[in-house]
C-alpha cells in the first residue's frame, strides 16, 4: 500500500492554527487508498500540559508523537528549546519511518525540522513535500532581529531557496508567498498555491444581539471591532490600540481582543497607559466556541507589521469569511490578504501602523450599515465557493496524486 507520512511539530489535540490544518490535509489524505501516518510532538501551544497518548490511531490517520520539551513558547529560551527537542526527536524517528518511495510531507515549523527531513527522504529515497506556513529567514527582518543586509541572512536566506528548489513539491499558502518562494529559489521551486479553509459548516452568521460572549461581557448593544487569534510579535497590535484611542469619543465602539501570545503584553500596556476603557482582552477561546467568538464582530481586523506580505498568510482570514464578516486587513498591499479583501468587496485595506486611516476606515464602515452588511455577505459567499475544506482537500489529495 502507498504511504504518505505527515511530520509536524503540532498536530491534535493541539488546538492552533497549524495542529488543527495538519489534522484536516492528513485525515483527508486518509480518505484516499493510502497508510497516512503523522509523526509530531507532544502539546506545547495552546493545549500545552494536555498528554496525549504517544502511539494512536485517529479517524484513519496513524499517530507516533515524539519526546520533546513543552516549554512556555512565549518565552525566548522556552521556545529555543522546544525548537530543538522537537527537531531532532521527530528527525530521529522519521529517519527511521521513512522508507523508499514515501511522500512526505513536512511544515515549515520549527524551522530546523524541514532540513532533517529533506535529508531523511534523499537517505531513503521519498518524495519530499514542503508546506510553507512561515518563510525564514524572511520573518525576522519585520521583527528587527537581522536587517537583510546581514550576511548571515542572506546565507540563510541563500540556504532556505536550496531547500525550496530541492523539493519535488512547496505548497504555498497565498500567491505573495509562491512569488517569494520563487524568488528565493530562482525560480526553480515547483510551486502549488493551496490556501487554508474556512469552516463554513460549523461557522455560520448568527445574530449579534443573540451572542452569549458579549451578553457575559456587557457588551451587548456596542458596535464590536474584532482581533482574534494569534497576538504575536508580527502583528500590528499597537495601530489598533492607537486607533481605539482615537475612536474613544464614540461611546458605541468597543474593541474585542481574543488570543494570546508573545506581543499582547505590549498591547494590553499600552491600552493601560492610554487608560482605555473601550478595549477588553481575552484569552483564547477553546475551538468549539468559536462561532460564538467570530460572531460577537461587527468588523474583523488582520494586522500585520510592515513587510510580511508573503512571509506569512493568515488561516483565521477565513474562518472570518465564514461567520459573514467584512474585514479590515491593516497590511502591506501586495500582500494575499489585500488581494482577497479587494477581489471579493469583503472589507477595505489599510497600510500598517496607520490608526489614522484605520480610525477613519470604521467610523465609515459603522456609519454606513448597508455596506457593512454587502461586504459580510460577500465574505460568506466567497470562503464557500473557494475556501471551503471539501475544495482545498481535494486540492491536497490531486497534488498527491501527482507524486
Amino acid at each position: 500500500m502507498d504511504r504518505i507520512i505527515i511530520i509536524s511539530e503540532l498536530y491534535h489535540p493541539e488546538q492552533n492554527a497549524t495542529g488543527c490544518f495538519l489534522a484536516g490535509i492528513a485525515e483527508a489524505l486518509a480518505q484516499e487508498e493510502c497508510s497516512v501516518s503523522v509523526l509530531c510532538a507532544q502539546p506545547s501551544y495552546n493545549q500545552r500540559g494536555v498528554k496525549a497518548p504517544r502511539n494512536e490511531v485517529r479517524n484513519g490517520v496513524t499517530i507516533h508523537r515524539s519526546w520533546s520539551t513543552t516549554w512556555d513558547h512565549r518565552k525566548v529560551l522556552g521556545r529555543l528549546l522546544n525548537v530543538l527537542t522537537n527537531s531532532f526527536s521527530i528527525s530521529f524517528s522519521a529517519l527511521f519511518s521513512i522508507k523508499r518511495l514515501d511522500r512526505v510531507l513536512v511544515v515549515t515549523n520549527p524551522p530546523l525540522l524541514p532540513y532533517f527531513v529533506r535529508m531523511a527522504c534523499w537517505i531513503k529515497g521519498a518524495k519530499f513535500v514542503f508546506l510553507v506556513h512561515d518563510v525564514y529567514p524572511d520573518v525576522f527582518v519585520p521583527l528587527g532581529i537581522m536587517k537583510a543586509s546581514n550576511p548571515l541572512y542572506q546565507l540563510l536566506s541563500s540556504i532556505n531557496g536550496s531547500l525550496y528548489s530541492s523539493a519535488d513539491r512547496v505548497v504555498a499558502l497565498g500567491r505573495d508567498m509562491a512569488r517569494l518562494v520563487i524568488e528565493k529559489s530562482d525560480n526553480k521551486a515547483k510551486i502549488d498555491i493551496i490556501t487554508n479553509w474556512g469552516d463554513v459548516d460549523a461557522i455560520r452568521p448568527a445574530p449579534k444581539c443573540e451572542n452569549d460572549m458579549l451578553r457575559d461581557m456587557e457588551l451587548s448593544g456596542k458596535f464590536i471591532v474584532h482581533y482574534s487569534g494569534n497576538h504575536g510579535r508580527t502583528h500590528d497590535l499597537e495601530s489598533i490600540v492607537r486607533a481605539a484611542a482615537l475612536l474613544s469619543e464614540d461611546k458605541d465602539i468597543h474593541f474585542l481582543f481574543i488570543g494570546d501570545g508573545s506581543g499582547k503584553a505590549a498591547a494590553v500596556k499600552l491600552a493601560d497607559q492610554l487608560e482605555l476603557k473601550n478595549i477588553s482582552f481575552r484569552s483564547f477561546v477553546d475551538r468549539s466556541v468559536l462561532p460564538t467568538s467570530l460572531n460577537a464582530s461587527d468588523i474583523s481586523l488582520l494586522a500585520f507589521k510592515p513587510g510580511m506580505a508573503g512571509i506569512s498568510v493568515p488561516s483565521r482570514m477565513y474562518n472570518m469569511m465564514a461567520a459573514g464578516k467584512p474585514i479590515i486587513g491593516i497590511v502591506d498591499d501586495t500582500s494575499e490578504v489585500a488581494a482577497v479583501i479587494r477581489e471579493a468587496e469583503i472589507g477595505s485595506v489599510v497600510p500598517p501602523e496607520s490608526p489614522e486611516k484605520l480610525s477613519i476606515c470604521i467610523k465609515e464602515l459603522k456609519d454606513n450599515p448597508l455596506i457593512l452588511e454587502e461586504k459580510g455577505r460577500n465574505a460568506r459567499e466567497t470562503v464557500k465557493k473557494y475556501y471551503s475544506y471539501t475544495r482545498i482537500s481535494q486540492q491536497y489529495k490531486e497534488l498527491f496524486r501527482s507524486l
